[in-house]
């Protein structure tokens, strides 16, 4: 039995892992869909503070608190990102980045945005709660693959949340050594029109990794479901 820890990507929360993670579940593994802070149900405690490093001490406590072991730990999309850092902790045996964005020690994820697009996402920003933290708001789903006649589109479009604007704006801390040394997969979503994950799949191939590839678009886990299982099965 494998313990998966499966992290959501941008504006989504645990809630968008509930088919994938019945079936791993129906196959005999232990699943834990952890929402990050500021998101989803816990959108209630995005604070100005909220940020990536938030994220990561969001895992390691989830994985301290399971006193989990033999964790397979995948990132959707921005979830890269923090699991990449909270690969640190012992309780992994394998980082799998599911369509993830670039886990490049230093660089934010503004960084490599156009000029043009830059002002388009500081027009777009929003300003959430009493204290106006500022925040991107949620892509529709058909820009991030889920079709607008597909099943779940209107699921996305309701439970979306806005993403903490520090989580795209602040450089990503070093990643620790032990993340060299884990095995590394980076699953590859082929209808995937989105630059971030176009260059997490660039930096995947540079460095050598295992790319399995899924016919879908970005939102695999939604629109793929049966697929990304597979994929994830033969990780486990």
């Amino acid at each position: 039995m494998t313990q998966f820890v499966l992290v959501h990507g941008a504006w989504q929360g645990g809630w968008c892992w509930r088919p994938v993670a019945d079936l791993l579940r129906a196959h005999g593994h232990r699943v834990f869909t952890p929402t990050l802070t500021g998101l989803g149900e816990r959108a209630h405690l995005l604070t100005p503070d909220t940020g990536v490093e938030t994220h990561v001490a969001d895992l390691v406590a989830l994985l301290d608190c399971e006193e989990l072991t033999d964790v397979v730990l995948v990132g959707h999309s921005y979830g890269a990102r923090p699991t990449a850092l909270a690969s640190a902790h012992p309780a992994v045996r394998r980082w799998v980045s599911l369509d993830g964005l670039p886990v490049t020690s230093g660089a934010a994820l503004f960084d490599s945005a156009p000029p043009r697009a830059m002002q388009a996402a500081e027009a777009a920003a929003v300003f959430v709660g009493s204290s106006a933290v500022k925040a991107q708001p949620p892509y529709p789903p058909e820009v991030i693959g889920v079709p607008v006649d597909h099943t779940q589109h209107d699921w996305l479009q309701r439970r979306q949340t806005p993403m903490p604007w520090r989580c795209f704006a602040d450089p990503l801390p070093p990643l620790p050594s032990r993340f060299h040394a884990l095995p590394k997969t980076y699953v590859l979503a082929l209808g995937n029109s989105l630059a971030g994950p176009r260059q997490g799949a660039v930096e995947a191939r540079a460095l050598g990794w295992p790319m399995p590839q899924i016919d879908s678009g970005h939102m695999l886990m939604v629109t793929a479901v049966d697929e990304t299982v597979e994929a994830l099965l033969t990780l486990a």
